[in-house]
């Protein structure tokens, strides 16, 4: 195997690398050398993982907020056989609870590789969260199904919260002074991770010029953060964003849109601190800059910006110009991916009159849609998931390869009681983690009122700031249906990380994505595998009012 094992027979004769961290050598606790020293990993589950790598210095003390600097080597062989913690974040119950409290000394990643094999495609998974919460380290993103399609897995933990995102006016002055990058600290974060993959993922048996990003959710827009910006430019190969909303990026010193600037924001912020300057920002402990679940709900949390260097303006708008990497793309959404959007949905009257829509149009279009307590999810998700998925690809396609889905499959005992697939559930399917999450009830749900199901949901998380597993991923890992997705997912997303094209022998045809075609791979029950015209009459509606938000002829 090419992940340059090392029996460490140093040791036998005293050197100074022998020690307590590091066991004895066999073949379940392989041994490699990177750059910055050797790692012991640990064979479990027809992998090889190599876990808690620093890929850069902890951004702590003067270096908080501040970009990602340089990890420091070691002498000793670092134990990469365990996760290390997740990066600081708000206590979740029911989603996050085996993350928090967290460290602000998180940006660490993992390494997944097939237990033989060298020159193989890379994949760099970006998690989701909403740039709030989340990590690398969640069980259902241990990639056994992407591994047995022969690729290498790299799973990233970044710098959330205020603790990624943050720019007072007092810091981006610091910043020009130091001519850095301001603001989106998560995002230079997985911009230096990917770095890192460049530098040292040939130790693993990874080929470093075929690297392919993904990523889900706040992961997901990541992608498209990377993909039109110069400083990612030629760090990867091939790009896959799933369920990646496109909502407006705030701007960092102006006004757009009805939302404050990143400064005015975070002036106000520090205000509810009682902090005066940056300076006492940094003294805090780092538990004090966690912002809670109703933060979130609230809009308190802006999230990225536009600073110019890292996100220099919204995807949709970018891709339309052809600013983007052209590279092979991959994009696509969940039947139900506005279950996200319910948490905050403005009212619909609001939403519509801020979109410049006509409430005829709307009943008309929605008359059939019969879950009218998250209609405004609805509006939102056609817009800015369904209708981002198709103005990105169609843009996309012009320069490189690119691919669209639809993921609609849930499993069959919850299938009665869902809307749709909703935000997140084809994680398990993706990875090919079915035992990771929670399994399905033994017998079916009934379908009843899905309203009075989504407001205990809501209930639970606005009263007692939990998590309702109405939200969370389950399945059935005995299912044949169940392990039919995920292996068509699996072999998918490896055959496009392998030759930028999701198709594979044996598999259903994909062609390539173009609006005028309005073809995209679904993957779904039975046997079903393509969708054309996905909503069409509401998402050309959605798409209408959202070219005018950004201005797009």
């Amino acid at each position: 195997m090419h992940h340059q094992y090392r029996l460490l027979l140093a040791c036998a004769i005293g050197f100074s690398m022998c020690s307590a961290q590091a066991d004895v050598y066999d073949e379940t606790r392989p041994v490699i050398e990177i750059k910055n020293g050797k790692l012991q990993g640990v064979a479990a589950k027809e992998m090889v993982a190599f876990k808690n790598i620093p890929y850069a210095a902890p951004p702590v003390g003067e270096w908080r907020w501040r970009p990602p600097q340089p990890a420091k080597s070691w002498v000793v062989v670092r134990d990469a056989s365990k996760f290390g913690e997740a990066c600081m974040q708000p206590a979740m119950p029911g989603l996050n609870s085996e993350l928090v409290p967290g460290t602000e000394d998180c940006l660490k990643l993992n390494v997944y590789t097939p237990q033989t094999g060298k020159n193989l495609p890379v994949m760099v998974w970006f998690h989701g969260g909403g740039l709030f919460e989340g990590s690398a380290n969640e069980p259902y993103y241990q990639p056994m199904g992407l591994i047995k399609e022969g690729v290498v897995v790299v799973t990233v933990d970044y710098r959330i919260g205020k603790l990624g995102f943050f720019a007072p006016k007092e810091l981006v002055e610091e910043a020009r002074k130091n001519d850095e990058p301001v603001g989106n600290y998560g995002t230079m974060d997985q911009i230096h991770s990917l770095k890192w993959v460049r530098d040292n993922i040939a130790a693993f048996g990874g080929d470093p010029n075929n690297v392919t990003i993904f990523g889900q959710s706040a992961g997901g827009r990541a992608v498209t953060w990377l993909m039109t910006s110069p400083a990612a430019k030629g760090l990867f190969h091939k790009a896959i964003a799933q369920s990646a909303q496109q909502l407006p990026v705030r701007e960092l010193a102006q006004e757009k849109l009805g939302m404050v600037s990143e400064e005015a924001m975070d002036a106000n912020y520090m205000a509810s601190l009682g902090v005066k300057d940056l300076q006492g920002m940094r003294a805090l402990p780092a538990d004090k800059l966690l912002l809670t679940p109703k933060d979130f709900q609230e809009g308190e949390f802006g999230g990225s910006m536009v600073d110019g260097q890292i996100i220099v303006g919204d995807p949709i708008q970018l891709f339309a110009e052809g600013k983007q990497h052209k590279v092979p793309f991959m994009i696509g959404t969940n039947a139900w991916d506005a279950s996200y959007f319910v948490l905050g949905q403005p009212p619909v009257s609001a939403y519509i009159n801020k979109m410049g829509e006509d409430p005829k149009v709307v009943n008309k279009l929605y008359a059939t849609f019969k879950d009218k307590c998250v209609l405004a999810a609805e509006l939102m998700a056609d817009g800015w998931y369904k209708g981002g998925v198709k103005l990105l690809a169609n843009s996309a396609a012009k320069h490189a390869p690119t691919y669209a889905y639809y993921y609609n499959y849930v499993t069959p005992n919850v299938r009665p009681a869902m809307i749709g697939a909703a935000h997140t559930f084809e994680l398990p399917y993706v990875f090919g983690a079915l035992d990771t999450v929670p399994r399905a009830p033994a017998k079916p749900e009934l379908a009843g009122n899905q309203c009075k199901r989504i407001n205990q949901a809501l209930a639970d998380m606005n009263q007692k700031g939990e998590w309702s597993k109405y939200w969370f991923p389950s399945t059935d890992p005995a299912s044949k249906e169940d392990q039919s997705i995920s292996e068509q997912l699996g072999k998918s997303w490896a055959a496009f990380a392998k030759t930028g094209n999701p198709n594979y022998v044996g598999g259903a045809e994909w062609p390539r994505y173009e609006l005028a075609q309005d073809v995209m791979r679904e993957f779904t029950q039975g046997k079903k595998t393509l969708i054309k015209d996905l909503d069409k009459a509401r998402v050309d509606y959605q798409i209408k009012a959202v070219k005018a938000a950004y201005q797009i002829e």
